[in-house]
């Protein structure tokens, strides 16, 4: 089996998360050393900086390949705990992979209070055979070109982009 791993946020998140973690506990400990009365030190606030920062650092996704090129298992997990997995069937013959370039546009939730609307390129990737698509991944354009890559040198598929 053939593994590729990556992490669900990009990676100026995961640094910021990793400064959130440090900060947090620096300022825990220098409070700890200052304040001699425990009871006067707040520690909620820098306890749950440290958990949203443990979540963005280990929230991951997992894409595991069969040596028979029989199926893709998705697999996502937060904390070495599994969230989900999702089994994905390759076409037989299955000989290119295709990439096309979607913009999702919304209102956000808020729209009454805040009147904010977006918009975001995203990418699918499909496995294609001569007669069957399957829809793998939805995901960003560096992250879709490096699995690409991935699939490219493991498995010689060849990739175009849309």
């Amino acid at each position: 089996m053939k593994k590729y791993s990556y992490n669900l946020f990009p990676k100026p998140f995961v640094v910021i998360a990793y400064i959130l973690i440090f900060l947090s506990m620096a300022y825990i400990l220098v409070n700890a050393l200052i304040i001699e009365n425990w009871h006067h030190l707040n520690l909620p606030g820098p306890i749950v900086l440290i958990i949203i920062g443990l979540i963005i650092v280990s929230f991951k996704s997992k894409i595991i390949i069969d040596i028979d090129f029989q199926y893709i298992l998705k697999e996502s997990s937060m904390l070495y705990l599994v969230l989900s997995k999702e089994k994905v069937a390759v076409p037989s013959n299955c000989n290119r992979i295709f990439i096309k370039q979607k913009i999702k546009r919304g209102a956000g939730y808020y729209k009454l209070v805040l009147p904010v609307s977006y918009s975001f390129k995203s990418y699918d990737m499909f496995l294609c055979s001569d007669s069957d698509i399957v829809r793998l991944i939805n995901t960003d354009y560096s992250r879709s070109l490096r699995i690409a890559e991935f699939f490219k040198s493991h498995f010689n598929i060849e990739y175009t982009l849309e």
